[in-house]
């Protein structure tokens, strides 16, 4: 059987409850919606680590940030590392990066055999947290609490340019997939991974997303309030670090950031909506998987926190969609916890690798990721249940000073982070993560289970001890990078070939995908 296309469709800082197809009544993602409403919707998928370039390295390689050494939004993960990219490129896909990924360091393809946009963000070593500085000694590239008071629609701007032209290149290059199967008459399957730079802050949508919104009742925060801090230092940090210690929202400002986020979602879902049509045109949607998920979500004011970087439900959570085939994905809807560790070996499994172990060790599973597609077949077998599986969260970047470390196991979340005291939520009963049971005498057994396994995996004193040594050698690097003649690290694409080149008529006959005809 040919094995299917897949099309992975990444938004930036997209909240699972902020989609209709998660329970969210003001949201207008009917795209999404219809995606997930003929596939497979994993309700409970975390991101393993709520920041950008951890998030998705981890994702790539299907291990944990801190065992590929990518703790930040400055770092860099070794060349050599494999990512699913490359796993599905020795497999025989085409395989083709289009938008951000946030790749930092001098290997800005990591197994994409093209990559047709730069990224949005430069490539180098800028963004290097430093735990031995005092939060409110701000780096340049620490996010701002300005975002959530300005925000509104824009004509234009940076992240309109930028996903505008991932939409471009995206469609140009489903049919350039045609295109290189016809001249070649061989069915190439490929991989297009399309990742998009909304709804990240700061939140400017186009004023017609805006507008869609005018009469739409956005919920608020359901509890803005601050937890006190002696309870939850981390969430301080983290305001003190985006300045909203000192500068707090009023329900105007909250209102309208809220508005510009909801309408920068519903850009995105045009974007898809336009990316299924194009599959549908060309032909390619019956033997065409698509995923849709984020890097990791918003707080959106809860907790009088904003952006991401909190392993609290709104920031770890990402929604998880799978369309495809019947044939390949199981329909439904799956409860129990999944990660975004879980991609690398369900991209293997659609194009059928051989299981980890056989003979072929370039293509098989590595990470401690399970198939999504073999997670819903346990699950609608009554094989497993949620508790059967724990899922990992790191923090190794700014707004911490030591590492911060959460595990979910079914019903309970734990996060730990020496010096600070242990919060265990139960979900079951508080999805809003509003009362600690850490103290709780009916929750010991359940506290020092859960620290024996982070116990078992995680040296904590070595892991921050390597995080300080990475900061500290990154930031020496960074300096004597930039003395000198500079040779930025930033992806520059290759230039056109497209066009008319060569031979002339040879490139009309093809560029030329026929209507079919009766």
């Amino acid at each position: 059987m040919q094995p299917p296309n897949i099309v992975v469709i990444q938004a930036d800082q997209m909240a699972a409850e902020a989609l209709g197809a998660y329970g969210n009544d003001a949201a207008l993602t009917p795209n999404i919606d219809a995606l997930a409403e003929d596939g497979a919707v994993f309700d409970r998928a975390y991101c393993n680590s709520p920041l950008c370039a951890p998030s998705r390295a981890s994702m790539m390689t299907g291990r944990l940030p801190s065992e590929i050494g990518c703790f930040d939004n400055g770092d860099d993960f070794p060349a050599s590392t494999p990512t699913f990219a490359h796993r599905l490129r020795a497999l025989g896909y085409h395989t083709a990066l289009v938008g951000r990924m946030h790749f930092i360091g001098p290997d800005q393809q990591h197994g994409f055999e093209q990559r047709l946009t730069t990224d949005v963000y430069p490539a180098d070593l800028d963004m290097v947290p430093d735990w031995n500085l005092p939060l409110d000694q701000k780096l340049q590239w620490y996010h701002e609490a300005e975002p959530v008071f300005s925000a509104g629609a824009a004509k234009a701007n940076v992240q309109q340019d930028f996903d505008d032209e991932v939409l471009f290149r995206t469609l140009r290059h489903l049919n350039d997939r045609v295109r290189e199967n016809q001249a070649s008459e061989i069915d190439r399957p490929f991989l297009m991974v399309t990742s998009f730079i909304h709804p990240h802050d700061p939140y400017e949508p186009p004023r017609r997303n805006w507008d869609r919104f005018a009469e739409v009742d956005i919920p608020g925060p359901a509890h803005p309030e601050v937890p006190d801090p002696a309870a939850d230092p981390h969430t301080h940090r983290l305001r003190t670090m985006s300045g909203f210690d000192l500068r707090d929202p009023g329900s105007e400002e909250v209102r309208r950031a809220r508005r510009a986020y909801y309408a920068a979602v519903n850009y995105i879902d045009g974007h898809i909506g336009a990316i299924r049509h194009r599959l549908a045109e060309l032909g390619l949607l019956e033997n065409t998987v698509i995923v849709v998920t984020s890097d990791h979500g918003d707080m959106l004011g809860e907790k009088g926190l904003w952006y991401k970087m909190s392993p609290y439900e709104q920031s770890a959570r990402v929604p998880l969609i799978i369309s495809g085939p019947d044939h390949l994905v199981t329909p439904g809807r799956f409860a129990n916890p999944v990660c975004l560790l879980d991609l690398m070996p369900t991209l293997l499994e659609l194009a059928g690798a051989p299981p980890a172990g056989d003979e072929n060790p370039t293509v098989t599973s590595a990470g401690e990721g399970v198939s999504l597609l073999e997670t819903a077949r346990r699950e609608t077998a009554g094989a497993t249940g949620p508790e059967d599986r724990d899922i990992i969260i790191e923090y190794l970047a700014e707004g911490t000073y030591r590492p911060h470390l959460t595990i979910v196991r079914g019903r309970w979340k734990l996060a730990v982070c020496p010096g600070d005291p242990d919060q265990l939520f139960d979900l079951s009963t508080d999805p809003h993560e509003l009362r600690n049971r850490a103290g709780d005498a009916d929750c010991a057994d359940v506290i020092t289970e859960l620290r024996g396994v982070l116990a078992d995996r995680y040296d904590l004193p070595e892991l921050e001890r390597r995080v300080l040594e990475s900061q500290r050698d990154r930031r020496l690097v960074a300096t004597s990078l930039q003395t000198g003649r500079m040779r930025h690290w930033d992806f520059v694409p290759d230039p056109e070939e497209g066009y008319v080149r060569g031979n002339f008529w040879a490139a009309f006959r093809y560029a030329k995908i026929p209507e079919e005809t009766g």
